[in-house]
């Protein structure tokens, strides 16, 4: 544990208040200064533009980033003499299938020649496992980043909550240690009008103290896991009690939204879910309208679904930053598969998606009944793993499978003590090291695999 999270945790909660809103005032100057208000103004215009002068904008854009690739990127200047592609034949989104297809294997191997030959200084380095499990470290540039960030608050916008409204956020932050039951259970972000909640805590013992300091809080909007909302909305049930705030919309993104937990979680705060998808690699965003089409953003990246012979709307998801020169993937694998909608509905030129498939998750259940989704958090910052999946076979304990990435030295105690902090100190953890994990029969990978 850092020297900074160890002051953290020994805090008191309004110590620890401050703390999280000084850190959380650093976030908001990295996130929504300088360039940030052009690139609002760039998405709001990129709306005005009809279908062929979108097409022509990301026709454009990718000619510039191959023609970028092809003379400072390593590994695409190798990649281009070996299909003996040039700049010029890549000129529109069609062209794109001229190049084969990029795994995560292939970065997480060649990382290196991914970062152009004259390197600058990244804005950010993002470092994510997926819902593949496989670690990566990306190099992202400023524009890219704070596009991301622009498109996040654009989508929350377009559905009626304003910049800065008060927003209750339930992800997978560590906000206090997993064995510790008294509350508060959330911590306060002034920086950002944003009451952090523990996604870690939520029993029936607990709920009535997340009752009172939602109702005190008054959020506008609740935005986090789905799972962990979801999970807060059926101990409003089971205590047939009612939320008192009335928020306008709720934002989930980072897991599957089921069918199930949408009709729950609108049924009990009587508003609207809108999910989005991105990801840690910043290629791709895509945000549900109020038709429930998910839009892929065409200023970040091209979308692509790859359908085969047995289905012709439904294949894998690939995509290519537009934006990110710091470390380009083009034809990137994110690893989830997509749904196309209606073509009727894909007027914005870009393809509508009816469902993203994949980031289903089982749930990992303490040893006191807790049920903690989307722990990918554990993974991170530990290297030496090339993939990860865990297991659980009985309440509070689970076997971590791990297949070791032998260029790099993994560290089996800081595993086990980010699942500690997340699960509890009584909850036990075997490491089993594999040579491969299987996948299920969609060829899919579970990074979480429930067994009964």
């Amino acid at each position: 544990m850092k020297i900074a999270e160890k002051l953290y945790f020994r805090s008191p909660p309004l110590l620890q208040n401050i703390l999280i809103s000084a850190y959380g005032y650093k976030l908001y100057q990295k996130r929504y200064t300088g360039i940030y208000h052009k690139l609002r103004k760039e998405l709001d215009d990129i709306k005005e533009l009809s279908a062929p002068e979108i097409k022509a904008y990301q026709d454009e854009r990718l000619h510039q980033m191959v023609t970028y690739c092809s003379s400072q990127v390593p590994y695409y200047q190798k990649l281009f003499a070996e299909h003996g592609i040039r700049p010029n034949d890549i000129t529109t989104v069609q062209d794109l299938q001229k190049l084969p297809v990029l795994n995560k294997q292939t970065i997480l191997q060649q990382g290196h020649n991914f970062r152009p030959k004259e390197p600058l200084k990244p804005f950010m380095v993002q470092h994510t496992s997926g819902s593949t499990g496989t670690p990566l470290a990306l190099d992202v540039d400023e524009r890219t980043y704070k596009l991301a960030m622009a498109l996040l608050v654009d989508h929350e916008e377009a559905h009626c909550i304003p910049f800065g409204a008060k927003r209750a956020t339930f992800a997978g932050r560590m906000l206090k240690p997993a064995e510790d039951m008294k509350p508060p259970f959330s911590r306060f972000n002034q920086a950002e009008n944003q009451r952090l909640f523990s996604s870690y805590h939520v029993n029936e013992n607990t709920f009535p103290h997340y009752k009172n300091e939602l109702d005190n809080f008054q959020p506008e909007e609740l935005i986090g896991y789905p799972s962990a909302i979801y999970d807060l909305a059926t101990h409003y049930q089971k205590s047939d009690s009612k939320p008192g705030f009335q928020p306008k919309a709720i934002i989930t993104n980072s897991e599957t939204l089921l069918q199930w937990q949408r009709e729950t979680i609108e049924s009990v705060f009587g508003c609207p879910v809108y999910d989005y998808y991105g990801t840690a690699e910043y290629v791709i965003f895509a945000g549900q309208d109020k038709s429930g089409i998910y839009r892929p953003n065409p200023i970040i990246g091209i979308t692509e679904v790859e359908t085969g012979t047995d289905s012709d709307d439904t294949g894998r998801l690939l995509a290519t930053s537009l934006t990110n020169r710091q470390m380009p993937l083009l034809r990137y694998n994110l690893g989830d598969t997509a749904t196309l909608a209606d073509t009727a509905l894909s007027a914005s030129g870009t393809p509508g998606l009816k469902s993203v498939n994949g980031r289903v998750d089982d749930y990992i259940e303490t040893s006191d009944g807790r049920q903690i989704g989307r722990i990918d958090h554990i993974f991170k910052g530990v290297d030496g793993i090339q993939e990860a999946q865990v297991v659980q076979k009985q309440p509070g304990s689970a076997t971590i499978r791990l297949v070791k990435n032998t260029t790099k030295e993994f560290n089996e105690n800081i595993l086990i003590s980010n699942c500690k902090q997340r699960l509890g100190d009584d909850f036990l953890v075997t490491v089993e090291q594999v040579q491969k994990i299987p996948r299920g029969r969609n060829g899919k990978f579970r990074s979480v695999v429930k067994e009964k």
